[in-house]
């Protein structure tokens, strides 16, 4: 009855909202994201902003809140810090031309383990999403972030899989996670995602976890993988990862093109009061990096770097010929000051690739990524060419495999200006002679009383 009387404007909200109960909704409406009802009330709360009220059809207003669209990711990162769930709706056709209403769609929903804006992320560590499932004794693990496209799967076994489960997702702190099947059910796994990891924890359902459905997800996304095969927990947990995160972006992730399957045997085991004694990311009583072992380590001159070595930090090799490896290397780093100190000097100006080529990929970036990653990418040359003076193998490797993006900064760099507007509506992001066409209609614009 109540529904039948509300505008139709009001009644587009309720239809959205109804399809995600579970987040709160971000409902564009011009220049701002309005909340209503309960979502209002809850912003309002947390985020302590002024409770309105809007005339909905109903006989009492509608409670309603809102935040500014071109802050909102301020207000989101507050949300998703206190373990909320954020649907942000756009309109999706322009008001001028729209006949009635203005179509609107979600499109994409922020969780704590999905998020890949860099204000919401902290700038040296991953952020994972992380997703479990265990069946008769064998748990699979896949563990994702999305804003660098990195993506892990193991599988673990034998009567102690819980404990071995708990000790991978210590390695990883994933900031949310994705249970089914047997791992859904059992205490120490849930107990150390809310206490130990302040994680966001949700239940999946059989359908998400069907065998079937999670192998052709991984198809799609990775091609054939033979490696798999003889682990379906395995491809469950990674499928099911996959296809959750893709609902949530609302695209296929086409920056996720490999994943790294490792097994019991290559990293250190460590358990999570291993971990917690040893400070090694984070001190016993205040929990922060100061003073803790990656904060004496850590002389890195890129956001990349930073989140590399702490993962080496949080899985220690335990192969001695890889371990060799890398000690020769820090070993001629170590020998040649002058070399190192030129090549941390070029570093310093690399900017974050991985985070800035996903929101590139995913179609979420603004003209600032871009002119951020041309940026970087003119230090490559330079870094290609010190490595090329050493020796070791694992800096050979990497000489080799460093593309320096020439191509690719050269087309931005004379297709954007230098300091572009954050919103494409600002305009003015194109540089002059890029364009024929955009030439022509600017001279139009300026110098229209002459012609």
């Amino acid at each position: 009855m109540a529904a039948k009387k509300l505008s139709p404007m009001m009644q587009q909200y309720m239809d959205i909202k109804e399809a995600h109960q579970d987040c709160i909704l971000f409902f564009r409406l011009g220049d701002f994201y309005e909340m209503f009802f309960e979502d209002a009330k809850l912003v309002s709360r947390e985020l302590e902003l002024t409770l309105t009220g809007k005339n909905c059809g109903l006989e009492e207003r509608a409670p309603m809140c809102g935040v500014p669209f071109h802050s909102a990711d301020t207000y989101i990162a507050r949300l998703i810090e206190k373990g909320h769930k954020v649907a942000i709706c756009e309109q999706t056709e322009d008001p001028a031309a729209a006949k009635g209403l203005v179509k609107r769609e979600v499109i994409r929903i922020v969780t704590p383990g999905s998020v890949t804006e860099s204000s919401m992320l902290t700038e040296s560590q991953n952020n994972y999403y992380a997703c479990l499932f265990a069946e008769d004794g064998v748990c699979g693990l896949a563990f994702c972030d999305v804003s660098t496209g990195a993506f892990h799967v193991t599988q673990t076994s034998g009567e102690d899989w819980a404990e071995a489960a708990c000790n991978e997702l210590g390695s990883f702190l994933p900031a949310e996670a994705l249970l089914g099947g047997e791992a859904a059910e059992r205490e120490e796994i849930g107990a150390v995602l809310r206490q130990r990891l302040s994680a966001c924890i949700n239940r999946g359902s059989d359908a998400q976890f069907d065998l079937a459905r999670c192998a052709a997800a991984l198809d799609a996304q990775f091609g054939a993988q033979e490696s798999l095969e003889p682990m379906p927990c395995a491809i469950r947990a990674a499928g099911a990862l996959l296809e959750t995160l893709k609902n949530l972006q609302k695209n296929d992730l086409p920056h996720i093109r490999q994943f790294d399957l490792y097994m019991a045997g290559r990293f250190m085991g460590l358990d999570l009061a291993a971990r917690r004694n040893l400070e090694l990311t984070q001190t016993m009583r205040s929990k922060e990096k100061r003073g803790s072992l990656l904060w004496v380590l850590d002389q890195t001159r890129t956001a990349m770097g930073g989140r590399l070595l702490r993962s080496w930090m949080e899985r220690p090799l335990l192969s001695p010929a890889q371990i060799t490896k890398r000690l020769s290397a820090v070993e001629e780093l170590t020998r040649k000051t002058i070399e190192r100190e030129e090549l941390s000097l070029s570093l310093r100006d690399v900017t974050d690739f991985e985070r800035a080529m996903t929101r590139i990929a995913t179609g979420a970036c603004s003209c600032r990524d871009l002119a951020s990653l041309a940026q970087g990418a003119q230090a490559l040359p330079e870094i290609r060419k010190l490595l090329g003076g050493m020796d070791a193998s694992l800096l050979a490797v990497l000489r080799d495999q460093l593309d320096t993006l020439e191509d690719i900064t050269e087309r931005i760099l004379s297709t954007i200006v230098d300091e572009p507007p954050l919103l494409v509506r600002e305009g003015g992001m194109i540089r002059a002679g890029a364009n024929e066409e955009v030439d022509r209609l600017r001279a139009v614009q300026s110098g229209g009383k002459d012609m």
